[in-house]
C-alpha cells in the first residue's frame, strides 16, 4: 500500500459523506446509492490501512537536461537517481554499521528506494520507500521519532544537502557526526552529477523539503562536503559524566582539567540506561568518536569504564 492510495481513498470517503449528508430526505434511491459506495470506501480503506504505508519521495530535476515539462536525458535520469540512491543506501547502511576509516563501504540490502512513476512540474520521478516490518522489541538506535534506519537515512541526506548549500557548520557538523565523513562522500557524488550536467533539483520527504534552485546552490554542497575537511578519530579522556538524558541520547562529560564537552551517545551504544547506571557521576575513562568539519568539532561517546579513584590529577590523555 502506498500513501497515495490511503490519501485517495480517505479523500473519497469525506466527499462521500458530504454528497450523502447534503441530500435532502425525500432522495432516497441517491441517498442508497451514496451509502453503498460510501461502505465499499470504508471498507477498502480499512483493510488498506492494516497493512504498513510505503512513502513517496517525489524528486525533480531542471536544467540543461530537462526538456521543459516534456522530456529528461536519459544519460543525466539514470546516473542522478543512481548517486542519489546509493547516497541514501549508503547513510542508512553507516547507521546499523560500525563504520571504520577503512574498508569497503556497507550495503542496506533488498530494500531500497524505487520508482513507480514520473513527476511533472520541472521532470522528475516518484519514488518510494517500501514499509518496514519492524521489530516490537528493537532497541532504540536514535533516541527520538522513527526507528527505521532509511527513514533517517533520508532525512539525514536531506538534511546534508540543505545546510551544504546554506553553509550551515554546525548542522552540517551534527550530520555528518551521525553517519561518517565516508558516507558523506556520496551524498558530494550526487552533487557532481547535477554539477557535471548543469542540472538542479528539488525533493520532498513527508514534511520535509530540499531544493538546490541555482548553480551556485549545487557548488555550495561541492565546496562545503570536501573529503579533505572532515576527519574522525578516536579520543579516550578522563572525567565525570555528568549525566545523560535517555530520550534524546545526549550527554555532559566534565574532563578532569575542568573543561565541558557535550555531545550524545553514539547508536552503537544499545543500552543507554545501563550504560548511564554503570558511568553517570563516576570518575571514569571515556571513549569518544570524535568528529571534525573544518574547526567544527562533535563528541560521541562510545564507552567507558569507571574508576575506583574518585578524585585524579590533571586532565590527561590516556
Amino acid at each position: 500500500m502506498s500513501a497515495q492510495e490511503r490519501d485517495f481513498l480517505r479523500s473519497e470517503v469525506v466527499t462521500l459523506q458530504g454528497l450523502r449528508d447534503d441530500l435532502s430526505q425525500d432522495r432516497v434511491l441517491e441517498r442508497i446509492g451514496l451509502e453503498q459506495r460510501l461502505a465499499e470506501a470504508k471498507e477498502r480503506l480499512a483493510s488498506l490501512e492494516e497493512h504498513l504505508v510505503a512513502q513517496l519521495l517525489p524528486i525533480t530535476f531542471r536544467g540543461r537536461p530537462v526538456e521543459g515539462m516534456q522530456s529528461i536525458d536519459a544519460g543525466f535520469a539514470s546516473a542522478a537517481l543512481k548517486a542519489f540512491v546509493e547516497a541514501t543506501d549508503t547513510v542508512a547502511a553507516s547507521l546499523t554499521d560500525d563504520l571504520k576509516g577503512r574498508g569497503r563501504l556497507p550495503s542496506t540490502g533488498p530494500r531500497s528506494l524505487r520508482i513507480i512513476d514520473t513527476v511533472r512540474g520541472s521532470f522528475g520521478f516518484e519514488l518510494e520507500l517500501p514499509p518496514m516490518e519492524l521489530e516490537p522489541e528493537l532497541p532504540s538506535l536514535f533516541g527520538d521519532e522513527s526507528n527505521d534506519p532509511y527513514e533517517r537515512a533520508i532525512e539525514t541526506t536531506f538534511a546534508l544537502i540543505e545546510d551544504a548549500a546554506a553553509a550551515d557548520e554546525d548542522g552540517m557538523s551534527d550530520s555528518i557526526a551521525e553517519i561518517h565523513p565516508r558516507v558523506a562522500a556520496k551524498v558530494r557524488a550526487f552533487a557532481e552529477v547535477l554539477w557535471a550536467n548543469d542540472a538542479q533539483l528539488a525533493a520532498e520527504w513527508g514534511s520535509r523539503h530540499v531544493a538546490l534552485r541555482q548553480p551556485a546552490d549545487v557548488q555550495r554542497v561541492l565546496e562545503a562536503l570536501k573529503a579533505e575537511d572532515m576527519n574522525e578519530r578516536v579520543e579516550r579522556l578522563r572525567g565525570r559524566l555528568l549525566g545523560i538524558l535517555p530520550e534524546t541520547r545526549r550527554f555532559e562529560c566534565r574532563l578532569e582539567g575542568g573543561k565541558l564537552i557535550t555531545g550524545k551517545v553514539d547508536r552503537s551504544v544499545l543500552n543507554i540506561n545501563a550504560f548511564k547506571g554503570s558511568l553517570e557521576n563516576k570518575s571514569a575513562c571515556l571513549e569518544f568518536r570524535v568528529v571534525t568539519l573544518r574547526s567544527n568539532e562533535r563528541f560521541l561517546l562510545t564507552g567507558g569504564e569507571a574508576s575506583d579513584a574518585e578524585t585524579e590529577g590533571h586532565a590527561e590523555r590516556v
